[in-house]
């Protein structure tokens, strides 16, 4: 079986050359296990990865849905919300989440995802909120390089257990990583931070690299701790 399969689903054509895609297609694929790659797509409608399969419980409170298949789109635009949670339920990620190149027209929310494979929302333009809090990650390499985002986005007390980059990011909104950990390094060079920063209780197992980072407002790095 190919690394990635393409989207077999009823597409139609822009006036600019896309392709229009459901969002619920893209949900009833996965719930096949079939990987998706999209390129050039609009998705209509919320994509909840939340809604994949019927929901295990995990304890007495908690839910998961599982994503068993890679997920893959480059220069794709969302035009509603695109989240990973419902109430007490979260997603679990067992191949890649990548984001390549695309737009998010709204608000954008991961928390409590767990993912087994790479993340990669490189160069992707985050019109509203984003939220990544209490992520888990285990993979070598999660990349936000050259994101722009131009209101909130946060990570709070997320775990990457490999390196974290946002090498050339520009963040308009506020950004906070407190109280995350990073196994490996995190990269920071050439970052643009033009609203509030938090970094309070970051800790990580490699470097934290700032070189050539503007911040519009004093950060908060207190108690950080910077294993190498």
């Amino acid at each position: 079986m190919p690394f990635l399969l393409f989207l077999l689903l009823t597409l139609t054509s822009s006036c600019f050359g896309e392709i229009t895609v459901k969002a619920r297609d893209i949900i009833k694929k996965l719930e096949k296990g079939e990987s998706v790659e999209m390129k050039d797509a609009v998705v209509e409608g919320v994509l909840d990865f939340s809604d994949i399969g019927k929901l295990s419980p995990v304890g007495t409170v908690l839910a998961e849905a599982r994503v068993k298949a890679n997920f893959f789109c480059m220069h794709c635009v969302f035009k509603e919300k695109v989240v990973a949670k419902k109430n007490n339920a979260y997603t679990r990620f067992d191949g890649n989440v990548i984001f390549f190149e695309s737009e998010f027209q709204k608000e954008v929310d991961f928390s409590n995802a767990v993912i087994y494979g790479m993340v990669n929302f490189t160069r992707s333009i985050f019109k509203e909120n984003a939220i990544f809090n209490q992520m888990a990650v285990w993979s070598k390499n999660s990349d936000f390089s050259e994101i722009t985002a131009n209101k909130k986005i946060s990570f709070d007390v997320s775990s990457f257990q490999g390196n974290l980059s946002f090498f050339d990011a520009k963040f308009l909104g506020s950004f906070s990583l407190q109280e995350v950990f990073v196994l490996g390094i995190l990269q920071s060079s050439k970052a643009d931070f033009g609203g509030k920063t938090d970094f309070a209780m970051l800790k990580t197992g490699g470097r934290a690299i700032f070189q050539y980072t503007k911040f519009k407002y004093e950060p908060d790095f207190s108690d950080i701790k910077v294993e190498k």
